[in-house]
């Protein structure tokens, strides 16, 4: 007994417990980091993908199976998130997360219920429009978790910009040419992309650009910007001479760029002054490009323009025709949506919406359409006024939230996260008007790059709703 009291101790059970736990919570801490690690550089390459090879990227899938990239990598992501606790947590932190579950939850009652009657493929794939939103979890719940996913999200982005500039320059250059190369297992050239895509994430950009990188950039660095901008809005005009709706979106965009950003608009002068001169050059020099549907031109370019008229009367203009067949489409949806059988919960998912109306993509020869060829229609169609109001609820209440939380960052001297907020309420306005005149929101190449951004907005927004908090405690603590 003596000895045992008095003996050098070499380590007691309960020390020897506390260090055990000591190094087991060191090593889960340190593969949960490498976990929150390896799922931001995936979600970046997948973000990437999306961004530089759009639709091809897209269809990169297991040959034989309809597993594709994008839900290989969102089941990786719902692991890790959910394993570590931090996607329901981040759920009951967030008000804008908390319709968005609202929302999936509707829709994926109403999956399962087309797929007791409809083939489950077919049934999935119509789901996209609602289940792609697991991504603003994944990512939102990513980067509440790991701190550093944040500042590397926004420095992998502001690296890849110049190269998405000149790639997306010369795949709108490309205009789907028929190369004769297809994506292994499918029907997909590699040059295969929409405009419209491209042009929303020049939008997306341009907005970065202007509202975060701009009022923070030095000195030497804001030629560089300038001209980044400049080939962003070029880049948008050439998209918009392939497609109107992106032409809509860049002017709204460019609009509320300019209300937002207030730091940035002596940026703005500059970059105008550069666009017009390039733009004169262009038109001096004739500069025109022939593509597959219609040519790269000043001209092309104003004529768009000038015809963006949506209730335009067959004969008056060249491209009536795509104008006019998506109206009848829309009507016959909108006729046989709003009845007593279907108003409340839509078609679901499963049924062929454009397919039984004989409507295909372009001439009759082409593929058979699913969908109204307009995402939100898309929502009202396949998920009645129920999903449609949950739909305009949970963007209604991500903007005002984000708002509110980018003015009480901006008190708190928190105005590159201010700024960040402020692009991903422009990002996502560009994407959600370009899925009007587009089925845009219903493909990954646009869908997950939209919820993500809308995951983003919402985890930063919450840490300026927490710093209100803290900052109110702190003054509380100090007047007692």
């Amino acid at each position: 007994m003596t000895d045992s009291i008095f003996s050098p101790p070499e380590r007691s059970p309960r020390n020897e417990h506390g260090s055990a736990s000591k190094a087991l919570i060191a090593s889960a801490l340190k593969d949960r980091t490498a976990r929150y690690r390896f799922l931001t550089r995936a979600l970046a390459v997948l973000l990437g993908g999306y961004l530089f090879f759009d639709r091809a990227f897209a269809w990169i899938h297991v040959p034989g199976t309809p597993l594709f990239v994008g839900e290989f990598i969102l089941a990786l992501g719902l692991y890790v998130v959910i394993r570590s606790g931090e996607a329901v947590r981040f759920i009951r932190l967030s008000l804008p997360m908390q319709f968005l579950v609202a929302f999936m939850g509707f829709g994926f009652m109403l999956l399962i219920l087309g797929a007791t009657s409809n083939p489950v493929q077919e049934a999935v794939r119509d789901s996209a429009i609602f289940y792609y939103g697991l991504f603003a979890i994944v990512l939102g719940a990513l980067v509440r978790a790991w701190e550093p996913a944040y500042d590397l999200f926004i420095r992998w982005y502001t690296r890849i910009i110049p190269a998405f500039l000149m790639i997306g320059t010369v795949r709108l250059l490309l205009a789907n040419r028929q190369t004769g190369l297809f994506l292994p297992d499918s029907e997909v050239l590699i040059t295969s992309h929409k405009p419209g895509n491209v042009g929303v994430q020049a939008v997306i950009a341009i907005a970065f650009l202007l509202l975060v990188v701009a009022p923070e950039v030095e000195r030497r660095d804001r030629v560089r910007n300038v001209l980044l901008t400049v080939g962003g809005l070029l880049l948008l005009a050439l998209a918009g001479t392939q497609n109107r709706g992106t032409l809509v979106a860049g002017f709204i965009a460019l609009f509320a760029i300019y209300l937002a950003g207030k730091r940035a608009r002596p940026a703005m002068g500059n970059v105008l002054v550069v666009l017009i001169a390039a733009m004169l050059l262009a038109f001096a020099f004739d500069v025109r490009f022939d593509l597959e549907r219609r040519e790269v031109s000043i001209s092309q370019l104003f004529s768009n323009i000038t015809d963006i008229n949506v209730r335009a009367e067959p004969g008056t203009g060249e491209d009536d025709g795509t104008i006019a067949w998506r109206l009848e489409l829309w009507d016959l949806v909108l006729d046989d949506t709003l009845t007593n059988e279907r108003f409340l919960s839509g078609f679901g998912f499963g049924p062929n919406l454009a397919g039984k109306y004989g409507f295909y993509a372009g001439a009759e020869t082409g593929p058979e359409l699913r969908n109204p060829h307009n995402s939100h229609l898309s929502v009202l169609a396949r998920m009645g006024l129920i999903g449609t109001s949950l739909w305009v609820a949970l963007w209604a209440v991500w903007y005002v939230y984000l708002w509110r939380a980018r003015k009480r960052l901006s008190q708190l001297g928190e105005s590159q996260k201010a700024a960040v907020l402020s692009w991903c309420m422009v990002g996502a306005m560009a994407a959600l008007i370009n899925g009007f005149f587009d089925p845009s929101l219903e493909g990954p190449q646009a869908a997950v790059w939209l919820w993500s951004i809308y995951g983003l907005g919402s985890v930063v927004a919450t840490e300026g709703t927490v710093g209100k908090w803290r900052s109110r405690s702190a003054t509380n603590r100090q007047a007692w």
